[in-house]
């Protein structure tokens, strides 16, 4: 029997990997029973661990000597860092978990949306999917050599340097509820692709007097009520996506903001990236391979967006031509519905209102 491959076939390498923060596969199959077990294994694990971090954050001022030997301007700049880390991730990996139903309802309407618009491109985002799967276990390893180093550095495993784990720990969640806006916003944006594809081979049939042989104006305005439906679908996912991510999205903006200040003030002062005023060149590049990745995610959400809104516009252009070209009046009148369904169904992405996730961010 050969393997349904939809949606869900596709994504679950990236689910898979998503089972620590919450986002079981088994529970985004159709008609499944829900494996509560799991879940409340998952919420007693992440009130211990941030019921620990937590402890880590308020005790970091007092013991920060595993940063510098001396109390200097470097280790209060890194304690800094490190505090905001662990505050922002933890909080955005426990409000990942809690919206885990809200998470399920996206991912199965987008299964829906791209079984009926993007089915053909099913087998080749799998592929997509295992690249990203790579990248994060790249990203992965690379805390892990980090932490391995500072224990070499240090010389002693102390509470001290269970911080490093436990932002390791929250970032990795963090990164993942990244690449699953991202993914998110590509296939709405493939989708959207499709969509017009689909309009503009409609609307020169409208235009023409071919659409006699096509069916008629009934047929016609079936299409377009099932256009102006799976358009409706795309906009609902894309607003319940922009509610449950509009957390870490403005995290991941002020971390990017926050490193980049720091990198900066690196330049001055190179005890940044050193432990116990030691520096090491593994500690080094590993700091800047997370720093990186964590831009990185920023600039696909960016880009992926900008892509999005492209195809939104397009499909505005193409309704807009149409109703100005056509001649029949119920054709017309349900192209004006069309054209007003989109003008009130906007697809712009922001980080909680304060910055725009598209190009004009680099100069807001």
């Amino acid at each position: 029997m050969t393997k349904k491959r939809d949606l869900l076939w596709a994504m679950s390498p990236m689910i898979t990997i998503n089972t620590i923060s919450g986002v079981q596969p088994f529970s985004l199959e159709q008609g499944s029973s829900e494996r509560k077990a799991f879940f409340a294994f998952n919420c007693s694990i992440f009130a211990v661990l941030f019921c620990f971090t937590s402890y880590l954050t308020v005790n970091m001022p007092l013991h920060i000597k595993h940063f510098s030997p001396t109390l200097d301007l470097s280790a209060f700049v890194k304690m800094i860092w490190a505090m905001f880390i662990l505050t922002s991730a933890a909080t955005s990996g426990c409000m990942h978990l809690v919206r885990k139903e809200q998470i399920k309802r996206i991912f199965n309407g987008l299964a829906e949306s791209v079984q009926q618009l993007w089915r053909n491109g099913i087998v080749c985002y799998r592929k997509f999917i295992l690249l990203q799967v790579f990248l994060f276990c790249l990203s992965t390893s690379n805390f892990i050599v980090q932490m391995w180093k500072s224990i070499e550095i240090v010389g002693y495993v102390s509470t001290d340097l269970c911080n490093l784990p436990m932002m390791m720990f929250w970032s990795s969640i963090h990164l993942e509820q990244e690449m699953q806006f991202y993914n998110i916003l590509f296939l709405l944006s493939r989708c959207f692709r499709s969509l017009n594809v689909k309009l503009a081979t409609l609307t020169s049939v409208v235009t023409s007097d071919s659409r006699l042989h096509c069916g008629g104006d009934a047929c016609v305005l079936r299409q377009l009520c099932r256009l102006k439906l799976l358009q409706m679908d795309l906009y609902k996912t894309h607003r319940s996506a922009k509610t449950v991510y509009v957390l870490p999205n403005i995290l991941l903006i002020m971390n990017n903001l926050l490193n980049l200040s720091f990198i900066l003030y690196s330049i001055f002062d190179y005890g940044i990236f050193s432990l116990k005023g030691r520096p090491d060149s593994i500690v080094l590049y590993s700091s800047l391979l997370w720093i990186f990745s964590e831009f990185f995610i920023m600039l696909s959400i960016i880009f992926v967006n900008e892509n999005l809104n492209k195809e939104v516009d397009r499909t505005e252009k193409l309704v807009i031509d149409a109703m100005l070209k056509v001649e029949d009046y119920p054709v017309r009148r349900e192209l004006r519905l069309f054209a007003l369904q989109l003008l009130h169904t906007p697809f712009r992405s922001s980080a909680c209102g304060f910055f725009p996730l598209d190009l004009t961010l680099f100069t807001s």
